[in-house]
């Protein structure tokens, strides 16, 4: 039963099974006795319990970091509670001890809360229990390796002395952590008084913890008497590392040795790079803490010769040593404290305070250039290195030590940088500190170069794992074969050569571990028994009365090189953590992310490295600890909202950019434009003077003049910021934010979009009541520009533009409520309303309304089919051709698009029916007067006594003129549609042009043909007698009783020409072959109205009827005409008796059921000849004609 579950059941208790040995592990570590069944020593099981140590400190400190963050940010209610705080003083009055709970005041204010206090506090009071268990574990294990070891040198066991320096560097940021919560002491009494009061028992280690914590409320004074039995080792290994630590801080020295460099020495290109010195690189900022916090912890040890020069040269470098994430130690104060106060026999430290005023002074003034300076050393070789190994990733293998160098040296100025931009140095050096000294404008690149060599090791690392597991199986273990000799093995005795023997056994797997990958196997890899033997065996050759480390150094340098080979087998995820980590930037994020804000802006490269800030916040996340789980889910939160702004501000950047680009390149083409092009020539004219608050125009080429260069410069300087910007957005497709999935060029899209929806509004209105918005062509030059500029980006950017500026054009021009083309209900459905959004079609649209509604209405503007448009007097204000042209509509039609037309459409449509209504109550109120003419109008006298009778002639007339102009109107937007599809879309023009020509015109709207009809209608055909928008429109106005009032409209229309003014005043122009009234637009009206109402109100569908209508109109107003052409003398007839008779010409070519016979049979051709004869015949009056002068009327 067991065996059949065997595997599952070792999945769900392994974690269970891993507790009890960690437990086990921390036992040990706390109780340093022999084992009894191991039968080791205290040294032989020093790295065991070193990791214990370490591994149990790191957690201690993210614990303590916890309650910090808890009481500094989100202090529990009881300490911010005035009524508590006098309950907290009496309770604090002789801490540790406690005072009588009579005599405490207000006591029962904690006891009323005591559960919920002791549940609140507990997690943070069992906090410092561990601290101080740790605390005796560690100061003991330090004091016993100090003691119990010959030598602890940087040039004999470094190994073992790393992690005894490690320790105390722990023991003593642990203690400094500590000392930064200001409640520490609150903690503790307000805990123990109520446990003691909801238990009745006292707390157990309340006396131990407390006495603690006033020992080390002033931390270094305790420590100093802690660790005054290893002074003078700590000292001399200290000491030991002075040369290595001042070698590498030294860019010179650095360049001379070709640290980060493979080409400097090109007979070296692929050798190892195993040296001391690079691995000595990677030490320095360990070395620097232990210097730091060392000489405060054993001060003793200044007295050795060259320890204070020492102190000096690493005091020098920083006024900030860090403590834990973003806390840091003030180095100055308590060294300069130091120096006044120490006291020894045997030398004084108040002799050379100076020398730590002038450290503190260098570290302020001058460490920036330090800085900078390896800064620029290691950015500069860094990506000649990156480079160098994309190319060739072979040489990761040889050449990773030199990487991991680089990396931890990257990795150290990154946050030497934050650290230093967060926490200014003390008040008396801030006369030495200027804030722009410290600030680097490339810290990006570094970051950059991090990220890039983290993702090239990932993507190879099995190159470098190979390579020191070939290196590991044939070299090393040749080497130590020669050196592990019967000599050695009798000097050091059976513990140290078993441990010896034990490595070697471990390197001779290693080729059997080659052979299985050879083979495709997947090998598990795991050397730190390897490391853990090597450790302790230098403990073991370290210990007191021993000489083997110092008499053995081939072979120790050996077993290092064994060691390290080991780790960059199976330990690159530790050391990648260790040395290019840079998740604890989270800690420093306001700083980061100004850095980031300046990284977008300028530079010559920082643009392009802008999306590795995004990378470090998915790293952010990680930060989150066992010890502190909820953290994960606040850091989460905060990265995501850092994520989405700091990429809108990448997007707005380029956006913006983008912007200014097109607007400085319509600027430049408006140079060239017709009106700046007519200045020259005015000013020619010796009567020429301009307005007074006249601004000439910029000149054709002038921003290439030199007076102008900055104006190109910075454009120049903006494409390159863009492009950079753009390229980085590239180069991360998409990216993983905690919970949340990120596209980054989505946002670039989104704002692009948003940009020219913004654009598109705002270059539409001019501010002038006359011309409120742009002439469509200057629009749609101006788009032009703006959209070849947005197409920039796709040069750098994997982003369909031409996708996204349809997105928009559709958006903006679009009205859902209009519906798919081929149904009538956007114009039967009265609540379907096409303005539901601000959009620019709105702004068009309110434009074309008021236009169709008053402006071409005004007197003076006329409809021109010569030129194709409506037409105003040079003088008027508002210039019509600008927008009721085709050429205009035509660039209307591209900016919104067919549907924008049909929005348009509506309008005037909805105009129409409005006028149509009053030609309805002009026709009843006329009804029983047009019956008589229709049966009389050939008896003359009969006809004039009855044209007496109609009422509101001139009425009808001018609601018939302004349906004729919107008529006309709609057949330009209707014309400049049909030209841009068929420059655009011509195959599907085509199509449905042939598809409409397919039938006969569908004149009496049979359902099956309607579709096509309308689809027709929106591709710009014309539709002739077959309109179906229209005719729906129209259907509204009437009823079926409304037959005969409707065809009663061909003799109202005729006996127009005796009644009404429209036609006394008609002039017919040949300049705009159109009349001064407008009247040649009822030729459109007059047809369309009575094709539409015969078709709608004819009940048999006989298309005949409504060619007898038309007829009718005809002959009735031939009949009128003819009559009027005999009685020229009657005032009342019209001014230009011509115009009006050529009207009947015009009508004929709008009616295309009619033939020119009708009008033949009616009124004969050659009296039309004369009529135009008379009309275009140029007067002179006797006086020369210029010919080079062409008459306009007036247009």
């Amino acid at each position: 039963l067991l065996t059949s579950r065997g595997k599952a059941l070792c999945e769900e208790l392994e974690v269970h099974y891993e507790n009890f040995i960690d437990c086990y592990d921390w036992k040990e570590v706390l109780s340093p006795s022999i084992d009894p069944y191991s039968g080791m020593s205290s040294l032989q099981r020093v790295p065991e319990r070193f990791a214990q140590l370490l591994r149990h400190g790191e957690g201690l400190l993210q614990r303590v970091y916890f309650t910090r963050h808890v009481f500094l940010k989100a202090r529990p209610m009881f300490l911010n509670d005035q009524q508590y705080l006098k309950v907290l003083k009496g309770l604090m009055a002789k801490f540790p001890e406690f005072p009588e709970a009579d005599k405490i005041p207000g006591y029962d204010l904690l006891t009323s809360r005591g559960k919920a206090l002791c549940e609140e506090l507990e997690g943070h009071y069992e906090n410092f229990i561990d601290c101080y268990d740790w605390k005796e574990a560690a100061l003991h294990l330090i004091n016993e390796v100090g003691t119990q070891t010959s030598i602890l040198s940087h040039d004999t066991n470094e190994r073992l002395m790393g992690v005894w320096l490690d320790l105390m560097v722990m023991f003593v940021r642990l203690h400094l952590l500590v000392a930064t919560i200001a409640d520490r002491k609150t903690i503790l009494a307000v805990y123990a008084k109520m446990y003691q009061y909801t238990k009745s028992l006292p707390e157990p280690n309340y006396i131990k913890v407390s006495k603690w914590m006033m020992m080390y409320d002033v931390p270094f004074r305790q420590i100093q008497e802690d660790f005054r039995a290893v002074n003078d080792q700590m000292g001399r290994a200290l000491l030991s590392t002075m040369m290595p630590y001042l070698k590498t801080r030294t860019v010179s020295i650095m360049r001379k040795e070709s640290a980060l460099s493979i080409t400097l020495k090109s007979e070296d290109l692929t050798r190892p790079a195993h040296d001391q010195f690079r691995h000595e690189l990677t030490m320095t900022s360990r070395v620097f803490q232990w210097v730091v916090y060392g000489y405060l912890a054993v001060p003793g040890a200044l007295a050795a010769p060259g320890a204070v020069d020492y102190l000096k040269a690493v005091l020098a470098e920083s006024y900030l040593a860090p403590v834990f994430k973003d806390v840091t130690f003030p180095i100055y104060p308590e060294y300069d404290n130091l120096f006044t106060n120490y006291k020894s026999k045997t030398f004084s430290l108040a002799k050379q305070k100076k020398v730590v005023k002038d450290a503190a002074v260098s570290s302020v003034a001058e460490a920036h250039r330090k800085h900078h300076e390896r800064r620029v050393y290691v950015r500069q070789e860094m990506e000649a290195l990156l480079h160098l190994l994309e190319d060739r990733p072979a040489l990761l293998g040889p050449k990773f030590p030199m990487i991991i160098a680089g990396l931890h040296l990257a990795k150290e100025e990154i946050f030497a940088h934050f650290r230093q931009q967060v926490e200014q140095p003390p008040e008396k050096l801030r006369k030495h500190y200027k804030p722009d000294d410290w600030k680097e404008k490339r810290i990006s690149s570094l970051i950059y170069l991090i990220h890039k060599f983290t993702e090239l090791i990932n993507k190879h690392r099995a190159i470098i794992q190979m390579y020191h597991l070939e290196y590991m199986a044939v070299a090393d273990a040749l080497a130590l074969q020669s050196l592990v000799d019967a000599n050695f093995a009798n000097a050091a005795g059976p513990n140290v050569t078993q441990l010896a023997q034990s490595i070697q056994s471990d390197l001779a797997s290693c080729q059997s571990l080659l052979d299985n990958v050879q083979r495709g196997g997947a090998p598990e890899m795991n050397f730190r028994g390897l490391r853990a033997s090597w450790l302790r065996m230098q403990a073991l050759m370290s210990a007191t009365g021993s000489s083997l480390i110092t008499q053995h150094k081939a072979l120790v340098s050996r077993f290092e090189v064994v060691a390290q080979h080991s780790l960059n087998v199976d330990g690159i995820d530790e050391q990648l953590e260790e040395f290019a980590s840079l998740k604890q930037l989270y800690y420093f994020k306001e700083s980061l992310f100004t850095s980031f804000d300046q990284s977008i802006v300028d530079g010559p490269d920082q643009p392009l490295h802008a999306m590795v800030y995004i990378h470090l916040l998915a790293q952010f996340p990680s930060n989150a600890t066992e010890y502190w789980p909820e953290e994960r889910e606040i850091i989460g939160t905060e990265s995501v909202r850092i994520a989405n702004e700091s990429l809108t501000k990448v997007a707005t950047r380029i956006a913006t950019i983008l912007h200014t680009m097109a607007t400085e390149y319509i600027r430049n083409d408006y140079q060239i434009s017709d009106s700046n092009a007519a200045l020259p020539l005015l000013q020619k004219r010796k009567d020429y003077k301009p307005p007074k608050d006249y601004v000439p125009p910029a000149e054709p080429g002038s921003e290439s003049a030199y007076r102008n260069r900055t104006i190109l410069e910075n454009l120049r300087l903006y494409e390159r910021n863009a492009a950079q910007l753009c390229t980085a957005l590239n180069s991360v497709l998409d990216l993983t934010v905690y919970d949340h999935n990120i596209t980054p060029r989505e946002y670039l899209r989104e704002r692009i979009g948003t940009n020219l929806r913004t654009f598109m509004r705002k270059a539409l209105p001019t501010g002038n009541v006359d011309a409120p918005i742009q002439r469509p062509s200057l629009l749609a030059m101006q788009f032009r520009i703006y959209i070849a500029t947005l197409s920039f980006v796709e040069n750098f950017v994997s982003l369909d533009m031409g996708d996204l500026i349809r997105e928009v054009l559709i958006g903006e021009s679009y009205v859902r409520s209009l519906g798919k083309s081929g149904h009538l209900n956007f114009i039967t459905d009265p609540e379907i309303d096409p303005l539901d959004k601000e959009t620019f079609l709105q702004q068009i649209l309110q434009f074309y309304i008021d236009l169709v509604h008053k402006r071409i209405l005004v007197p003076g503007v006329v409809y021109s089919p010569l030129r194709q448009g409506f037409v105003s007097k040079t003088v008027m204000p508002f210039q019509v051709e600008g927008y009721a042209s085709v050429v205009e509509l035509k660039a209307l039609a591209t900016l919104i698009g067919p549907y924008g037309l049909k929005a348009i459409d509506r309008e005037v449509l909805k105009f129409i029916a409005a006028q149509v209504s009053g030609l309805k109550d002009s026709l009843t109120s006329n009804a029983p007067v047009l019956d008589v003419i229709q049966s009389a109008y050939y008896r003359e006298a009969r006809c004039l006594e009855e044209f007496k009778r109609l009422k509101d002639v001139d009425s009808f007339m001018n609601k018939s003129v302004q349906i004729g102009n919107a008529l006309t109107m709609r057949q330009l937007l209707h014309q400049a549609l049909h030209e841009v599809l068929q420059e655009e879309v011509p195959f599907i023009v085509n199509t449905v042009d042939a598809m409409f020509h397919e039938y006969q015109q569908n004149t009496f709207m049979h359902p099956d043909l309607v579709p096509v009809d309308s689809l027709a209608v929106d591709a710009g055909i014309d539709a002739g007698t077959a309109d179906p928008y229209l005719k729906a429109t129209l259907k509204k106005t009437t009823t079926d009783a409304d037959k005969r009032i409707w065809d009663l409209l061909p003799v109202m229309y005729a006996a127009s020409f005796a009644t009404s003014s429209v036609w006394r005043e008609a002039v017919y122009k040949p300049q705009i072959e159109g009349y001064l009234n407008n009247a040649h637009c009822l030729a459109r009206c007059i047809n369309d109205l009575i094709v539409c109402f015969g078709s709608i109100t004819n009940p048999t569908s006989n298309e005949m009827d409504i060619i007898a209508s038309l007829q009718k109109f005809v002959e009735v107003s031939s009949v009128i005409l003819l009559r009027m052409a005999r009685a020229k003398e009657d005032r009342r007839g019209p001014v230009d008796f011509p115009s009006v008779i050529v009207f009947l010409d015009k009508f004929m070519d709008n009616a295309n059921l009619l033939t020119y016979d009708v009008l033949e049979s009616c009124l004969p051709y050659a009296l039309l000849r004369n009529m135009y004869k008379d009309i275009y015949e140029v007067k002179t009056q006797g006086k020369p004609v210029d010919p080079t002068f062409i008459d306009t009327a007036g247009y």
